[in-house]
């Protein structure tokens, strides 16, 4: 009779281990790799648009139309848990496409604006690209 309750007692200790198994280490185990593949994404995605925001959109050509700085944009706005970076790096190809189709303008055109205006409209997206690039790497070092 005692063998009956040691064997007993260790199948239902091992039922037990493998309803936690089950239960909490799978769904732990599913989050951790959850986390990781987001995280591996968020590297891919925001290495290509830090890449293009310090080049000043000469990477992928982005300068030249703002719907193409979208394109490449939206798998990082998708992927960003953070609505005001997503504004902001939508807000980044817009100005970077106006301030691009103001400097192309021909010396002679009546709408181009003076070469001071530009440069501080030039500077200004040069700094909104040094602070969208912190805002990228802080997204991907914050814990989830």
């Amino acid at each position: 009779m005692d063998w009956l309750q040691i064997i007993s007692a260790i199948g239902i200790g091992a039922l037990l281990t493998k309803v936690l198994d089950i239960v909490w280490l799978q769904r732990s185990i599913r989050e951790s790799e959850k986390r990781k593949w987001l995280r591996d994404q968020r590297l891919r995605v925001y290495s290509k648009l830090a890449e293009e925001m310090f080049s000043m959109g000469k990477s992928f050509n982005t300068r030249e139309d703002a719907f193409a700085g979208y394109a490449l944009a939206a798998e990082a706005i998708l992927l960003s848990d953070d609505d005001k970076l997503s504004a902001d790096i939508e807000h980044f190809f817009t100005m970077l496409s106006n301030i691009y189709a103001e400097g192309a303008k021909a010396d002679d055109d009546p709408t181009r604006k003076p070469e001071d205006h530009l440069e501080g409209a030039y500077n200004k997206v040069v700094a909104e690209s040094r602070r969208l690039v912190k805002e990228l790497r802080k997204s991907l070092h914050k814990k989830t």
